[in-house]
């Protein structure tokens, strides 16, 4: 073979080996990029990653968790979500993420109460967390509601007519029950006639709205709980104390007669004018973060008497409201003379103080209401009733702990240029670089030719 002919030979080997190498190099990458990712935020802050405290509720998570997103059929939307919550599955493979579209699914959406587009279903081990602000703070804070194994038991009395948190009547709490145990409350009906007591495990004691009197020695039963340090959720509808007079005169809680009316009720289109509306709420640990508006049907005011708790007003009416002593029916209005005080009237009233054990101090903490409807399977749905009665319920029962995950700010989202500058930078790319750009092409070009 000449040496002109093995010189071509060669270089068609060459030119064959190197696209099979560069072709095996791609395919390799190819490959490795199926199978393996990294990622890097560089953004101020690390606005794109978890925070250190929601690595740790993550570690806490052992089992795996499923996320469904109820959003309908919006690309933007769907993608913000995933987004959110691809930061968690980096450090958890095992979250599953499902859409739902609430117009194909009516009676799913309706059954979960899920009223906002976008809003996720947390399910982990049997239990289950609606959001509606998907935000870190949020899903970090419900996934360590999940994460937890103590068992906290609600005990509500029974015997006495008692609003039933099993109950599937109007007056009753069936629905507001089922939310409990699904967020992992247990709850445990408690007869005091057939029971030797309060059981001492009792995380949260429950007296909901009493139609018949409690004997003496019940009433004596549920101060002693109380003196000893019990966690309290009274709800007490107008019309008397039923037997529990001794324990309003311990609490220093009066109740201020009649049926609170509320002439603000009528912009909402609400024809019966004994619903009260609460639309402001202090800055209290019940109520964080809490701001939508709820409901109370034929309540009773509340008023706070006693220096030995510290009493903090949580719900109030508006100032067109007041304390009704007559037949509620039609043309109403205000009489100072029979003692109907003008609003705002305080419908909640928590109260606390520290009470000492062998294991140090700690705060008890009780809730007066003067309304047990806005609980009940009636009216549960309307406006946050169903999220304010979680949230105090978790208050009492000390699962109100949030996650503190500080804000991720970004320094340089905005660049703020004087006058001068932004006159330089247009007139620079609207006129210096076409001109240089020109001036070089010119400039390439007379090089060439003179050549």
């Amino acid at each position: 073979m000449q040496p002109r002919n093995r010189t071509r030979l060669r270089k068609r080997l060459d030119n064959l080996v190197f696209y099979v190498l560069l072709s095996t190099a791609l395919g390799l990458l190819g490959w490795l990029s199926t199978r393996y990712d990294a990622q890097w935020d560089w953004t101020a802050g690390g606005r794109n990653s978890l925070s250190d405290t929601s690595r740790q509720v993550l570690s806490r998570l052992e089992d795996p968790l499923r996320i469904t997103c109820f959003a309908p059929e919006n690309p933007l939307l769907r993608r913000r979500v995933r987004e959110i919550i691809q930061r968690y599955q980096r450090y958890k493979p095992d979250i599953e993420l499902a859409f739902v579209n609430p117009d194909t699914q009516p009676e799913r959406t309706r059954r979960l109460g899920i009223t906002l587009p976008g809003e996720l279903l947390l399910e982990y081990r049997g239990r289950s967390e609606t959001l509606q602000r998907i935000t870190e703070e949020q899903l970090s804070n419900a996934l360590q509601r999940l994460a937890r194994r103590q068992e906290r038991w609600i005990v509500p009395l029974t015997g006495h007519g008692e609003r039933n948190l099993e109950g599937a009547a109007n007056f009753d709490l069936g629905d507001f029950g089922r939310e409990l145990k699904n967020k992992g409350f247990r709850v445990q009906p408690l007869d005091m006639v057939t029971a030797a007591g309060i059981p001492d495990n009792t995380s949260l004691l429950l007296i909901a709205s009493p139609r018949v009197d409690y004997l003496p020695s019940e009433a004596e039963q549920i101060r002693r709980y109380v003196e000893q340090g019990g966690n309290l959720l009274w709800l007490a509808d107008p019309g008397g104390g039923h037997g529990l007079d001794g324990l309003a005169e311990m609490l220093g809680i009066r109740f201020l007669p009649g049926v609170i009316v509320d002439a603000n009720a009528g912009a909402l289109k609400i024809d019966d004018p004994a619903v009260a509306l609460v639309t402001r709420y202090p800055r209290h640990p019940a109520l964080r973060g809490f701001d939508l508006l709820t409901l109370f049907p034929h309540a009773a005011a509340l008023r706070a008497e006693n220096s030995r708790w510290q009493a903090t007003p949580l719900l109030s009416t508006l100032p067109r409201s007041w304390n009704e002593t007559g037949p509620i029916k039609g043309e109403i209005s205000r009489d100072g003379a029979l003692g109907e005080q003008a609003g705002p009237l305080h419908i909640g009233i928590a109260l606390t103080r520290k009470i000492g054990s062998d294991t140090g101090t700690r705060e008890q903490r009780l809730l007066v209401l003067g309304d047990g409807d806005f609980l009940s399977n009636a009216f549960l749905g309307n406006g946050g009733n169903l999220d304010l009665g979680l949230n105090l319920v978790r208050w009492l029962s000390r699962e109100e702990s949030m996650l503190n995950i500080p804000a991720k700010t970004a320094p340089d989202l905005s660049l703020n240029l004087s006058r001068t500058a932004t006159a330089v930078i247009g007139f620079g790319f609207l006129a210096a670089l076409p001109l240089g750009l020109i001036t070089s092409g010119l400039l390439i070009w007379w090089r060439r030719r003179r050549r």
